[in-house]
């Protein structure tokens, strides 16, 4: 009898309004915690999907710029970059320069744009004539 009248008073304990109200804080606050732990997870997730791409541009970078080396490390190479930079010939050799004569063309049609200023010009005008006239 006595246990059972000691089961009730630990049931009415744990069942009263100040208890559940503790409990639902706690359960609240631990929520929280597991929410704010997903969220970095997937940040984080993010953050490794990035770097990897990155990693992987900056591989292809560098591969590109080892053939590149490699291209200026022969004879040809370095002769092939002196002329892309600096424009010089070797002895004997001539450039020739071409010049486009041709001239270019000229339209003596207004473009959209003027045509519209000089359309809201002329309305302006009207508009402008009437308001003058009434007043």
């Amino acid at each position: 009898m006595k246990e059972l009248q000691r089961r009730q008073r630990v049931k009415r304990i744990l069942y009263s309004y100040p208890s559940l109200i503790v409990m639902a804080v706690i359960c609240f606050f631990l929520v929280r915690g597991a929410v704010g732990v997903m969220l970095k997870e997937r940040a984080s997730a993010n953050k490794v999907e990035e770097l990897e791409a990155q990693s992987e541009a900056l591989e292809s970078r560098e591969a590109e710029l080892n053939s590149e080396i490699a291209r200026l490390e022969t004879p040809e190479g370095i002769v092939e970059e002196i002329r892309d930079k600096f424009s010089v010939t070797r002895e004997g050799e001539y450039v020739a320069i071409i010049v486009d004569d041709r001239p270019k063309a000229t339209t003596t049609e207004k473009s959209a744009s003027e045509r519209f200023k000089e359309w809201w010009e002329k309305l302006m005008r009207i508009f402008s004539r009437n308001s003058n006239t009434t007043n």
